[in-house]
């Protein structure tokens, strides 16, 4: 949802988290409008989504468990309460509805190639470790709960979404491998209440501290696939094409290093990382695909469809050293 938000569903927006109009400013999103803003106890983040995207049950449940999570120590930006006490409120009219929900402004600033030393990489492995070694005994408050991972429209409705000539040639593929993952087992040990989305753009480094961000897309999946996301992203920004092997070794190898300090995962399942990264290039692709039936697409997402759909036509794995 990148469409421009009605002013005055904006300005009810920050009334109910008490900010001042004044400092708020828009800082970009994908699947939401996102700003900034500031109220008496510091800055925080506001984002304005689709009901039919994410529901404010949805919502209500990524915030509970946030709330989870922080209390354990993993370092996340905390969920901010709306002047009712939700935390997902509904604004607008029906058809054009929001919704809004609304987060502490973490410090730092989002992870560069540049900032990727070994010492960087174990601690962002170590972060995504604790978060599943906290998300294991994670047992919901409320009736409210996050979807599985295969129920996410960008899975379910793949075909729909793509062009005619591409539903069979990289939405078949989509649905066979959904298919495939599906048989897998999804014990307590490398199963569960995951990020989903810890690229590189959503931890935020601050001195040696790392802070991960933007739990908008959490579901439940395995372990395995939230360390094949990472690495899916840095395989292809920003350590991607025309960086040498040597660091895409590195980061895999300290990666996984720091995440095994704080999370064992068997090596039977880091074996399934790399299919883990081939879903996420076919389901980003499907992503991209619904975003531009509604609007214009920005520069990155016109060049990863053309870089990716001969990857995807020609079974290519997504890490380097794979192929």
């Amino acid at each position: 949802m990148t469409a421009p938000v009605d002013p005055a569903v904006l300005a009810r927006a920050l009334a109910l988290y008490g900010a001042d109009p004044a400092s708020c400013r828009f800082l970009g999103g994908f699947e939401s409008q996102v700003f900034e803003a500031r109220r008496r106890d510091g800055a925080f983040v506001l984002k304005l989504g689709d009901p039919g995207h994410r529901s404010p049950d949805a919502v209500e449940a990524e915030c509970e468990w946030l709330d989870y999570l922080t209390a354990r120590g993993v370092r996340a930006a905390p969920a901010i309460r709306a002047a009712d006490g939700r935390y997902a409120a509904l604004l607008g009219e029906p058809g054009q509805a929001v919704c809004a929900r609304a987060y502490a402004k973490a410090p730092g600033a989002p992870l560069s190639a540049d900032d990727l030393t070994p010492d960087v990489v174990t601690a962002w492995g170590r972060l995504l470790g604790q978060l599943h070694a906290a998300t294991r005994a994670y047992v919901p408050p409320s009736a409210r709960r996050r979807h599985a991972w295969h129920e996410d429209g960008d899975f379910a409705n793949a075909r729909e979404l793509l062009p005619e000539d591409e539903r069979e040639a990289i939405g078949g593929r989509l649905a066979r491998l959904v298919a495939e993952l599906r048989a897998l087992p999804t014990d307590r040990d490398a199963f569960g209440l995951v990020h989903t989305d810890a690229h590189f753009g959503n931890v935020l480094k601050d001195g040696d501290a790392l802070t991960l961000i933007d739990f908008d897309d959490c579901a439940y999946e395995w372990f395995a696939s939230d360390l094949g996301i990472v690495l899916f992203y840095v395989a292809i920004d920003p350590l991607g094409p025309g960086r040498p092997i040597e660091l895409l070794r590195m980061f895999r190898d300290r990666f996984l290093d720091g995440y095994t300090r704080e999370n064992a995962l068997s090596a039977r399942w880091l074996a399934e990382v790399d299919r883990f990264m081939k879903l996420r290039e076919l389901v980003l692709y499907t992503a991209i695909r619904r975003v531009g039936r509604r609007e214009a697409l920005d520069p990155w997402c016109r060049a990863y469809l053309a870089r990716h759909k001969p990857s995807i036509l020609g079974d290519q794995p997504v890490w380097p050293e794979a192929r």
